[in-house]
């Protein structure tokens, strides 16, 4: 290509496609705060029954605690 055909595709380009809009009109974080409050994420079963188990397994081998602390 040449730099002449550059030129139109980057003017094409800049036609097709408006400026984006960079700056917010308002703080979204007070709008977050309120649809968390609005619909709190229930906790599945199956995290319960893992922590569960977990704490099963911690109780019944206490060892495994070292080996945990030693991954993290």
């Amino acid at each position: 290509m040449t730099e002449n055909d550059d030129r139109k595709l980057l003017d094409a380009l800049k036609q097709s496609f408006p400026p984006a809009n960079t700056e917010l009109g308002t703080d979204l974080w007070p709008q977050v705060l309120r649809r968390l409050e609005d619909h709190p994420a229930p906790v599945p079963w199956y995290d319960w029954a893992l922590a569960g188990l977990s704490a099963a397994t911690l109780l019944a081998f206490p060892r495994l605690i070292l080996v945990l602390a030693y991954h993290l």
